[in-house]
């Protein structure tokens, strides 16, 4: 049996577990044991090295301690007494602040030692603290929660995380044995690694921390092996095809890119050649195009719908919204003039409509179609779909991309990103395409100018857009929410968009959400494309794709709230005609330590691969690549920026694939039966 048959095993088969405890696991998304064993602790508290009070005060971290209690007092707080406990080790005093732990006084008995674990600080004359775990002392008896790593896990309040590490101990007792390996050996024994089931015991209850990092490297090893695995057979498989289309003529299309109102940068020349080369090959086109903001991605992805229109076969274009899906099929409806005809899918579609554009492509009287997951619907069938396209593909799931791949015969296939991903991670989870990147951008283009902007200097700010828009320019204003939320501490987005129409009249401004209809989005768009508006609120609907080159202004309120990446994509929607763009970052007077290194980076550079890789560098991938989506296993201990690992899990996985291409060794059988069988049905077979 291997890890991943524990997916079909449900915790019903769980006797130690009781009614409670199955429903809180299930609300924390714990449904399997598979996903109970995986459900790994987020930090670990050293409880091995016996400490003093002393050295917590120095360190300002937490400390093992025995310690002997030698009075208990008590305190007021909320107008009810709580306990206070006096304990002292071999140097030091401290009290133990019991909130609303009545209790503690029976535990923590004067004259009786215990064990304790806490970090302590100087506060209102004494040395205190209010968070504390302890366990009697017992000579010649080893304690049950200290001498050891104790592993923490993410839970609700409802479950305390010693009957959690039951849970997880009993799991692994019970189920561990009988889990095998789907590494094959030579590769553990090569590079020295812990057996699967160590791993696992380690990870969960550390004996040492050499240990614990031996185990995460076992887990991270075999989370982007098994990625690599499935990149190198989809590369294999994709590669034997042979695709329906040819084409002949891709002059027809270069035609189309030598009329356009601007010239085209020497990059996007170039991958325009290298997918033309695709195009003419006998095997499918599967080509990762990455490209910073304003880098021009978009009229690279028009070319290669061209060439399939001009020779007769139909392409599509998939967004994620229906304002980008709009803004493109205008765009590419301007530049073909009627000369092919194109058209537009998206929910807002009137009825009548769209029966027409479906029966048009099923007859191949529609050439160029540009949409949204309207495109995914069984009732859209093509004639001859020879290209596809996908805008922001990490939007997509790949059971999405799958479904409009499949609406024809292997075509070739362009995905498209915003978010630079350095080399070495592209190849880690793209590996099975070929990569273009865009980094010039237009001679004509001026660098948006980028500043960090506090409390303070918030009505300068607002004069200086004032006299923006006085000059005919237009703004967008940025919030990271749309309703008022205690928490973070930020207002709601209406009363923003209240409070900037006051500053700014008499200019209009309007407002954009997620919860806004499709009529009622378009309506604000259209209002402020064509510049009826002079300011847009916004929340992150905006982030990609909106172009209105008269823009010169972008200002992200709570700026820190956001990622690296994400504030770079805002900023680019500015900038984008012959004006010079701006870009102000709005905080609090006090952020984090990691959020201001955000907004200096921002200020410093407008080079989005730079952007990236601090952005890895400071928060990891997280979803940014889509990784979730892509099918793939979930990475859950790999680090995706540690570049020379991720190249070594490359190399491996390269060779096993070349030495034996069908997996039909012995030795691999547990590749096959422990990792490919939990893919994706179509993820191996279909392009």
């Amino acid at each position: 049996m291997y890890l991943g048959d524990l997916r079909f095993v449900s915790m019903e088969h769980l006797s130690f577990l009781t009614t409670r405890q199955k429903k809180i696991l299930e609300k924390m998304g714990l449904t399997s044991i598979y996903e109970i064993l995986t459900y790994f602790p987020f930090r670990y508290e050293d409880r091995m090295q016996i400490s003093s009070i002393e050295t917590s005060l120095i360190s300002q971290k937490p400390v093992t301690t025995l310690v002997q209690v030698v009075a208990h007092e008590s305190i007021f707080f909320q107008n009810r007494r709580h306990p206070k406990i006096i304990v002292q080790d071999d140097k030091m005093r401290a009290s133990l602040l019991g909130f609303h732990r009545p209790y503690l006084t029976k535990h923590l008995r004067i004259g009786e030692k215990y064990w304790l674990y806490a970090q302590f600080v100087m506060k209102y004359n004494e040395i205190q603290t209010s968070t504390f775990e302890f366990e009697p002392y017992q000579q010649g008896v080893s304690p049950k929660s200290f001498g050891k790593i104790i592993p923490v896990y993410r839970l609700p309040s409802e479950l305390h995380l010693k009957e959690f590490q039951s849970i997880v101990q009993k799991c692994l007792d019970h189920y561990l044995p009988q889990i095998e390996d789907e590494i094959p050996l030579y590769a553990i024994t090569g590079h020295k690694l812990l057996s699967k089931r160590e791993a696992y015991q380690e990870v969960h209850f550390p004996t040492d921390f050499s240990l614990l990092r031996k185990a995460r490297l076992r887990i991270a090893y075999e989370e982007i092996f098994a990625i690599q695995i499935a990149v190198q057979l989809r590369r294999r498989a994709l590669a034997s095809y042979t695709k329906h289309t040819r084409y002949s003529d891709t002059h027809t299309a270069w035609s189309f890119m030598e009329h356009l109102p601007f010239s085209l940068t020497t990059d996007q020349k170039k991958v325009m050649g290298e997918i033309e080369q695709d195009l003419l090959s006998s095997q499918p086109m599967h080509r990762l195009l990455q490209g910073d903001v304003g880098s021009g991605k978009t009229v690279v992805a028009f070319f290669a719908m061209l060439v399939a229109a001009t020779n007769h076969h139909q392409a599509a274009l998939l967004v994620p919204t229906e304002s980008l899906a709009s803004q493109h099929y205008h765009t590419l409806a301007a530049i073909v003039q009627d000369k092919i005809s194109v058209a537009l899918l998206t929910s807002s579609t009137p009825a009548k409509e769209r029966k027409e554009i479906v029966e048009r492509l099923q007859t191949n009287a529609l050439s160029l179609i540009v949409g949204t997951h309207s495109l995914l619907q069984p009732d859209v069938r093509f004639a001859d779909l020879a290209l596809v396209v996908y805008d922001e593909q990490h939007k997509f799931g790949v059971e999405q991309r799958l479904a409009l791949s499949k609406k024809g015969n292997h075509p070739d296939l362009l995905v498209m990103t915003a978010t630079p991903i350095p080399r070495t991670l592209s190849l880690t989870l793209y590996g099975d395409l070929d990569i273009s990147i865009l980094r010039e951008k237009p001679k004509n283009r001026l660098p948006t100018k980028t500043y960090w902007i506090r409390a303070k200097e918030y009505s300068k700010m607002l004069d200086f857009v004032r006299k923006e828009i006085e000059k005919g320019r237009q703004a967008f204003f940025v919030y990271p929410v749309i309703e008022a939320s205690e928490k973070l501490e930020l207002k709601s987005l209406e009363h923003y968009h209240q409070q900037i129409q006051h500053k700014l009249a008499p200019y209009e401004v309007v407002w954009l959400h997620g919860r806004m209809s499709p009529e009622e989005k378009t309506l604000a768009l259209e209002r402020f494309r064509s510049h009826q508006a002079h300011v847009l609120v916004s929340t992150l609907v905006i982030e990609v794709g909106i172009d209105v080159p008269n823009a010169s202004v972008m200002v992200i309120e709570a700026a820190d709230r956001f990622g690296l990446s994400q504030l770079h994509q805002l900023r680019g929607r500015v900038g984008r005609g012959e004006y010079q763009g701006y870009c102000f970052l709005v905080t609090e007077d006090d952020i984090s330590e990691e959020g201001a290194e955000r907004m200096n980076i921002l200020c410093q550079t407008d080079d989005g691969f730079a952007i990236a890789e601090a952005d890895f560098k400071q928060r990891g991938p997280g979803d940014i690549l889509g990784v979730r989506q892509s099918g793939l296993p979930e990475l859950k201990v790999a680090d995706l920026c540690d570049h020379r690992f991720l190249a070594m899990c490359m190399e491996d996985t390269r060779r096993i694939i070349a030495y034996d291409p069908h997996l039909a060794l012995p030795k691999h059988q547990g590749i096959v039966e422990g990792i490919l069988k939990f893919l994706p049905m179509d993820y191996l077979s279909s392009g």
